[in-house]
C-alpha cells in the first residue's frame, strides 16, 4: 500500500469579524461591556465525513485598564471524529489611543491544545474510488496535549481597521507517528474600511458600505478573502470571494468560494448565517459549507451610547468609553 503525504490547514471561519477572537487576540474587549460569541460551522456536507467546527468565546472591557480579555474554545472534528483538535485560549489585548480618533491594539493568546486521532475511524481509498475501514491502523501516538501562543495588533480609527495575527509561535510536534510533524506557524493579515453614506439622525438609521480583506499564509497554504457588507439597520447583507486567482497552492487553483451572509440586529442580539459556494473542482459535490454565529453583548453602562464602528458585527467607533455626549474616560495615550 503506497501512502502519500497530505497537507492541511486551520480552520477558517466565512463570518470572519463573527469569530473575532479566533481571528485576533487584538479583539478581546472590543465592547462596551460583555460579548458572547457561539460559531458554528459545517464543511462540505455532501462529501459525508465533513469538517465540523465549533468556537465559544467571552470577552470583557475592562475600562479601568484600557484592557480587553476573554476565553476562546473551539473544537474541530475532522472526518467524522477520525482527527479531533480542541483548544482553550486566555486572550488578553491592550489598548493606546495615538490621538484622539487613532487607537493602536496589541493582543496575546495562550492556549493549551489537545489533538486525538480515532484509528478505528479511519478509511481507505480503493482504487475505484470506494472507501472500507482501516485494518490494523496503529500509532505510536494516538493523542497528545501541547501549549501554543499567538501575538497580535491592529491599528483603527472611525473609518478603517488593519491589523495582523502570528499563531502557532511555540514550535510543537503534531505527528501521530515517528516522524516529527511541526506546526507551521500562520500569519493573518487583514483590514478594511467604512463609507457611511446616511448619517445616523433622530429620524433614521445609518446606512453604510464597509470594504474588507483576509490574507492567510501558512507554509506554503495561502488564501486571501475579498467582500463587502452592507449595513441598514437591523440588516446586514456581506458577499465575499475566496481565492487568489492566477495562484496555485499545492498545483490546485486557488479559486475556492463565493460567500453570502445575512445578519440582523435585535437589540443585544446578533444572529446570522452564511454559505459558501463552492466554485473549486468540488462544485457540484462538497455541498458548500453552512455557517451560523450568535453574539450576545452585555452592556456595563447604559447611558453610553457608542456608535457602530468600521468593523462588521462591532460597537466601537469613537474609541471603547466615549459617548456621543463627549463624556469621555480617562485613557493612556502615546503622544
Amino acid at each position: 500500500m503506497n501512502i502519500s503525504p497530505v497537507m492541511g490547514q486551520d480552520v477558517s471561519f466565512s463570518q470572519v469579524y463573527s469569530a473575532p477572537l479566533y481571528l485576533s487576540p487584538s479583539f478581546a474587549g472590543f465592547t462596551s461591556g460583555g460579548r458572547l460569541t457561539l460559531n458554528y460551522r459545517d464543511q462540505w456536507p455532501g462529501l459525508g465525513s465533513t469538517f465540523r467546527t465549533i468556537a465559544a468565546s467571552y470577552d470583557e472591557y475592562l475600562s479601568n485598564f484600557n484592557s480587553g480579555v476573554g476565553l476562546l474554545f473551539v473544537r474541530d472534528d475532522q472526518g467524522g471524529g477520525q482527527l479531533l483538535t480542541q483548544n482553550l485560549g486566555l486572550v488578553y489585548a491592550y489598548e493606546l489611543a495615538v490621538t484622539e480618533n487613532l487607537f493602536v491594539r496589541p493582543g496575546l493568546e495562550f492556549r493549551y491544545a489537545e489533538r486525538k486521532i480515532d484509528p478505528s475511524k479511519l478509511t481507505q481509498v480503493g482504487p475505484g474510488g470506494e472507501t472500507f475501514p482501516w485494518i490494523n491502523a496503529e500509532f505510536p501516538v494516538e493523542q497528545y496535549k501541547k501549549l501554543d501562543a499567538a501575538a497580535s495588533a491592529m491599528v483603527y480609527s472611525n473609518f478603517f481597521w488593519v491589523g495582523f495575527t502570528l499563531d502557532h509561535l511555540v514550535k510543537n510536534d503534531i505527528g501521530f507517528t515517528d516522524v516529527e510533524t511541526d506546526l507551521p506557524m500562520k500569519t493573518v493579515v487583514y483590514g478594511g474600511g467604512k463609507w457611511v453614506y446616511q448619517e445616523q439622525s433622530r429620524f433614521r438609521d445609518e446606512q453604510s458600505a464597509t470594504l474588507a480583506f483576509m490574507y492567510r499564509k501558512q507554509m506554503s497554504f495561502q488564501q486571501l478573502d475579498l467582500g463587502v457588507y452592507w449595513y441598514a439597520n437591523p440588516i446586514e447583507a456581506g458577499i465575499w470571494y475566496r481565492g487568489i486567482p492566477g495562484v496555485s497552492s499545492e498545483e490546485l487553483i486557488n479559486n475556492d468560494a463565493i460567500i453570502f451572509s445575512l445578519g440582523i440586529n435585535l437589540g443585544p442580539l446578533y444572529l446570522a448565517y452564511s454559505y459558501d459556494l463552492s466554485i473549486s473542482g468540488l462544485a457540484g459535490y462538497s455541498g458548500g459549507s453552512n455557517e451560523f454565529s450568535l453574539i450576545y453583548r452585555f452592556k456595563r453602562n447604559p447611558s453610553v451610547s457608542i456608535p457602530r464602528g468600521p468593523i462588521p458585527c462591532s460597537e466601537p467607533g469613537y474609541g471603547l468609553g466615549e459617548s456621543r455626549s463627549n463624556k469621555v474616560q480617562p485613557r493612556r495615550t502615546l503622544f
